[in-house]
């Protein structure tokens, strides 16, 4: 028996490294709100409520050390749309 292959779409899922503007290490400047604004890259940004409603899901957030400022940090987020 043969097989048939078609070509298509590519149904495969999309994925992004998204990064919060840097901030500095106090308890008031790094907290993660609905209004921090990500930069992923791609022409994509926006809030976690924003890259929601455009279908993206959130799989993993980190906070990283601004490697220029070690004094500062970001938000890293993995955003993830099947």
């Amino acid at each position: 028996m043969g097989c048939l292959l078609i070509a298509g779409p590519s149904l495969a899922g999309q994925a992004h490294v998204c990064h919060s503007q840097p901030v500095t290490n106090t308890a008031a400047n790094a907290a993660l709100t609905d209004k921090t604004v990500f930069n992923c890259g791609e022409n994509l940004s926006g809030t976690i409520p924003e890259l929601a409603s455009k279908g993206w899901k959130i799989v993993q957030q980190t906070d990283q050390a601004d490697m220029s400022n070690p004094a500062r940090t970001y938000a890293q987020l993995i955003i993830q749309k099947d």
